[in-house]
């Protein structure tokens, strides 16, 4: 084991060995599931517990464990997380997310869990680690316990949306989420959303003259989360290269071959890839285009004078010529050049209500090339129903304006706070007492699944809560090994005192 000498031990224990250790890419969680089934039978016959495990056909699993003595009057209580993680890596060859456990180590300066070249799965697999640890605590007195692992969370909120509250026989009224990612803060509501998809069918066609072929490249952004991370200053790598080919554009022909980049919807893109011709007696001029374009990007977000504190410290630009082959014609390449470069990332409107919260925003997220086929997927989220319902609306025109089929998936709810329920003002008080210092309560951008779960079951109260845990969706995700133990006590503390409530 990598993470034995961690505390507390036994939530270290359950985060390698069950979820660092087995595959949990989103829409593949099988393997997740079964390692989840057989930690619950080992530990019930090890433990002697008395510790079920129902699953609903989305395949969410929910485990439920009666009360210790003493504790028979307490409430029972949900806590909740998702078994999928995102799967990137900066790996040069890729990594085998399917088949290969994730290499964690723990930072030289003893601060933080990371994973080497890929994203770590501390979101969520740290929250349901937690939740799980407090199952089989011999130290740890509770009412009765439900853990709600949810499948799919990262790819639209699946596993939330299907959950099936009879079949899994699910009978709480409190939940606490484990899917936040900041300590001393309780979450109490947060963003929808709803994807769109803009499709085009391609006719393919040979050059018609001499041409000069080049392959840009734009990569090593820092990306990240497209809720928790769309207000920073961070680049798209999409957009970057529709710059690029927007100033191309405007100048020249241009004849698209393939355009490739972003992986995930809810992951800000950090690698984008384009082949494209262009004339061959305008290719020294595109050459001087792409020099002016790429330094002009590079003196923005890798600027020398501010160091590391450089926008995108990372961040290249490259290309080099490539094979001719067949192309998508002038007049699409156009279309799908200038879509891409009007379509908005980042903040559209901040709340007037909640300073410095973001209300509606999109995601440039993915472009995907086929053979006859281009698509364009994004990711728009919103605070309140209206609002976000007109981003989508707009971002359909505009694709539709280009001539693209868009395609409007189906929204999931927000999730409305309420600053003044009981539920949280209690869990409020634990969460201070065992911190020595106020919390803050607060919304925010990202999409969680408490308001899906909370339209299911009537009048359940939800909070939501986590360590430290940064640059998800990123293989710079990290996180702080002290606040684990942190939220471990916070968790503790509010089952031993659940009968109060």
């Amino acid at each position: 084991m990598v993470l034995e000498t961690l505390e507390p031990k036994l939530v270290w224990e359950i985060f390698e060995n069950v979820f660092i250790k087995t595959p949990r890419e989103s829409k593949k969680e099988e393997k997740i599931r079964a390692k989840i089934k057989e930690w619950v039978l080992e530990q019930s016959v090890a433990r002697e517990l008395d510790i079920t495990v129902n699953e609903d056909s989305t395949g969410n699993l929910l485990i439920k464990k009666p009360p210790t003595k003493g504790m028979e009057s307490a409430q029972p209580i949900l806590l909740q997380g998702h078994m999928d993680m995102v799967c990137e890596t900066d790996r040069e060859g890729g990594f085998d997310f399917e088949n290969e456990p994730i290499p964690v180590r723990i930072q030289d300066n003893g601060e933080w869990v990371e994973a080497d070249g890929t994203t770590l799965g501390g979101d969520n697999g740290i929250g349901l680690s937690l939740a799980m640890a407090l199952l089989v605590d011999p130290k740890v007195a509770h009412g009765p316990i439900e853990i709600l692992a949810t499948v799919d969370e990262e790819t639209g909120l699946v596993g939330a949306f299907g959950l099936d509250i009879e079949a899994l026989g699910l009978t709480s009224k409190l939940m606490i989420n484990l899917d936040s990612e900041e300590i001393g803060s309780i979450t109490i509501g947060s963003a929808g959303g709803g994807d769109l998809l803009f499709e085009k069918t391609l006719a393919r066609m040979e050059p018609g003259g001499p041409m000069t072929f080049f392959e840009i490249t734009i990569s090593g952004l820092f990306g990240g989360h497209s809720g928790v991370d769309i207000h920073l200053p961070r680049g798209n790598a999409n957009r970057l290269l529709a710059r690029i080919l927007s100033k191309l554009l405007a100048e020249m022909g241009v004849m698209l071959r393939e355009w490739n980049g972003g992986s995930k919807p809810n992951a800000i893109p950090r690698d984008s890839v384009a082949s494209f011709g262009v004339s061959a007696d305008r290719a020294a001029r595109a050459e001087d285009i792409l020099v002016s374009e790429r330094d002009s990007i590079l003196a923005y977000y890798r600027n020398p004078a501010s160091g590391p504190d450089a926008l995108e410290p990372n961040l290249e630009i490259k290309w080099t010529n490539t094979d001719e082959g067949p192309c998508i014609s002038v007049d699409d390449t156009a279309k799908i050049i200038r879509t891409v470069y009007s379509t908005p990332h980042g903040p559209v409107r901040f709340s007037p209500d909640v300073e410095g919260l973001v209300e509606t925003s999109n995601n440039l997220a993915i472009i995907n090339t086929t053979d006859d086929a281009i698509t364009i997927h994004l990711s728009p989220r919103g605070s309140r129903d209206g609002e976000l319902q007109a981003l989508r609306r707009s971002l359909a025109d505009l694709g539709r304006l280009g001539g693209w089929e868009v395609t409007m998936r189906p929204t999931y709810p927000g999730w409305a706070p309420d600053p003044h329920g009981p539920f949280l003002q209690f869990v409020r008080k634990h969460y201070e007492k065992v911190l020595g210092r106020s919390v803050a309560v607060e919304a925010i951008h990202a999409g969680l699944e408490c308001g899906i779960v909370g339209a299911k079951i009537p009048g359940i109260q939800i909070v939501s809560i986590g360590p430290g845990l940064m640059n998800a969706h990123t293989p710079d995700e990290k996180l702080r090994i002290a606040d684990v133990g942190v939220l471990y006590d916070v968790l503790k503390s509010i089952l031993e005192d659940i009968k109060s409530l």
